[in-house]
């Protein structure tokens, strides 16, 4: 699957209890979107389910590829990446869509990738990567037609996955900076930025803010090199491991009430209480199942 490439205080960390299990999952809230290899003909589409897995639809379902969902923050809009447009070969760009896969609308077509779409929570922008200007860097623009665009990170490194905090004010996103990749926040206009994952020696990455805006989870190889799901404090404090095991696991989105975090491990998704206590797996077969991404 092509994906926009990424050149992708010590704190204690607080041992996760979480216990997979086969029982059926409680009742859990919304809907999510996700990308997956289900397509008529094994394209990657995206598709929309009740949490639970039930009510399964393709909401994409064209020969092109469809990934990285982002709802508007009403639900009623999904902005996502997919290379249907006839630009170039090859090319990714960005497109809106009612929830339910109608009156798709082009943002973006030239020869640059544009991917990770991320919305404002009053709707009226959209963050998301570019490399027009070089490296993948992130940028800001209008919702409705892609125009008036603002660079929001500058430089030789590679800055990706970003994040809209659900007040407005700031953004986490990802970036090599550093020499590594850390998870880091600025504010919305792209001044302030603070390394709030901090930890040199790992990997951190997908930032996904709670809806109350208090913690970010987000995955990270640090503890033992194994890619699990953390949360942490808004500014990096107070970790969590969410997912252990031998399942590899990424791209955490959270729960309308902030109770669950769904993610995809083992290509599949995957929904664990956020104080890491319980997991359940969502989706089976043998599709590719992954970057889940919850309604707010």
């Amino acid at each position: 699957m092509r994906a926009l490439a990424l050149s992708v205080v010590l704190l204690a960390l607080v041992g996760a209890c979480r216990s997979d299990t086969t029982e059926p999952p409680p009742p859990l809230p919304g809907k999510i979107a996700f990308v997956s290899d289900r397509g008529r003909f094994r394209q990657f589409d995206i598709f929309v389910m009740n949490a639970g897995g039930s009510g399964l639809v393709d909401v994409t379902d064209v020969l092109s590829l469809e990934d990285w969902p982002a709802w508007s923050l009403d639900g009623s809009k999904i902005a996502f990446t997919s290379d249907r447009g006839l630009a170039s070969p090859d090319t990714l760009d960005i497109f809106v869509m009612n929830a339910d896969g109608t009156s798709v609308v082009q943002l973006t077509s030239d020869t640059t990738q544009e991917a990770e779409p991320t919305w404002s929570p009053d709707g009226a922008r959209i963050a998301f990567v570019s490399n027009r200007d070089g490296p993948n860097h992130i940028f800001v623009w209008k919702a409705s037609d892609g125009t008036d665009t603002t660079r929001l990170t500058t430089g030789f490194q590679t800055d990706a996955l970003p994040a809209w905090s659900p007040d407005g004010s700031k953004i986490a996103f990802t970036t090599n900076r550093d020499g590594d990749y850390e998870v880091y926040v600025m504010n919305a206009d792209g001044t302030s930025p603070v390394d709030v994952s901090n930890n040199h020696s790992a990997y951190d990455a997908a930032p996904a803010w709670s809806p109350d805006g208090s913690k970010i989870a987000f995955m990270s190889t640090r503890n033992a090199g194994a890619m699990e799901i953390f949360v942490m404090a808004a500014d990096g404090t107070n970790i969590t491991q969410v997912t252990s095991g031998p399942l590899y696991a990424e791209y955490p989105s959270w729960s309308p009430d902030g109770v669950y975090i769904a993610c995809d491990r083992d290509q599949h998704i995957w929904v664990a209480r956020a104080d890491g206590s319980q997991a359940w797996q969502i989706t089976t077969g043998s599709f590719l199942d992954i970057v889940p991404r919850w309604r707010p």
